[in-house]
């Protein structure tokens, strides 16, 4: 049973989503989904996809107790959880049968794999995605956001580093508006299958990429991250905070900061951080309760 996937599914309040997106990455859980067709509005479904070989049965109980008490702690009663197993050859089924082309941004156009590209979209960027275990397909605010930011900044002939790229998508529209060399970094391995994979899926032939698994602080300590154009990073505030002076220290003098994955009421404490590590805000973005803010390096203060 070790080619495959353990799903394991709980039933949450919308109101804590965040919540729980902050605490899988501190358990370093980066596979999951909000399952959205849920008809109760105020309820969605959590699923978190584990990987069978190394998720055996005494580290999936201690998970499930991990996460129901810390729902209980969190004031949340739980009504709905359980286990189920997918196979491995069940893995992309499951994502088709919820996933369609999404249109993001004036130009962008997210396009599923498996699906063709309809004729009246033709001259739409494509950004063609096979999500796998991956975050990342554009559906979620914090990643359209990210889109349309870039879409609205100068990229090309730009050096673009992606800190927790995910799916890839953020870097594979960054090389279609014309960026001259890629880095990316996700601390998930099967974030960093994913990239690798939807790059196939884009371009016959790329040479200007750079690929890092593991902690961006891990990365930066062995000197491999050094004078970007533009970073972006779409990942949670908890995450985003103490990272920022990092940021300053790897851009070059006219470098560009892209953020996003961060609630509206984060904004302002993300905003003073912004500006203690010497950035100034070039725009700010908002969908839902998401919002994305674009800063650019000040050297000469």
């Amino acid at each position: 049973m070790n080619k495959g996937w353990w799903r394991f599914f709980i039933e949450i309040n919308h109101n804590i989503e965040d919540l729980m997106i902050w605490k899988l990455n501190q358990l370093e859980i980066f596979s999951y989904a909000f399952d959205c067709f849920i008809k109760d509005t105020n309820t969605s479904k959590l699923l978190i996809w584990l990987p069978a070989f190394y998720w055996k049965k005494n580290k999936r109980e201690k998970l499930e107790e991990t996460l129901k008490y810390f729902l209980l702690e969190n004031g949340q009663n739980i009504n709905l959880f359980g286990w189920d197993f997918i196979k491995e050859d069940e893995w992309l089924n499951t994502w088709k049968k919820f996933w369609e082309l999404e249109l993001i941004g004036q130009n962008f156009l997210v396009l599923p794999c498996w699906k063709d590209l309809p004729s009246q979209y033709d001259k739409k960027v494509v950004l063609k995605i096979d999500p796998g275990a991956a975050f990342g397909t554009g559906s979620h605010p914090s990643t359209s956001l990210c889109l349309e930011m870039l879409e609205k900044t100068i990229v090309r002939e730009k050096t673009f580093l992606d800190v927790g790229c995910g799916s890839g998508i953020l870097s594979i529209a960054a090389q279609k508006l014309g960026a001259r060399e890629l880095h990316v970094i996700d601390n998930d391995y099967l974030a960093i299958n994913s990239t690798r994979e939807n790059f196939k899926l884009n371009f016959s032939q790329i040479n200007t990429f750079t690929m890092h698994q593991g902690s961006f602080l891990e990365i930066k300590r062995k000197n491999l991250l050094q004078n970007y154009d533009l970073i972006c990073c779409n990942i949670i505030t908890s995450v985003i905070k103490p990272l920022i002076s990092h940021f300053y220290e790897i851009l070059n003098s006219q470098g560009s900061l892209i953020l996003s994955g961060i609630l509206e009421s984060q904004k302002q404490e993300i905003i003073k951080l912004l500006n203690l590590y010497h950035f100034k805000i070039d725009n700010v973005l908002s969908k839902k309760d998401w919002i994305c803010i674009k800063s650019f390096k000040v050297t000469n203060r």
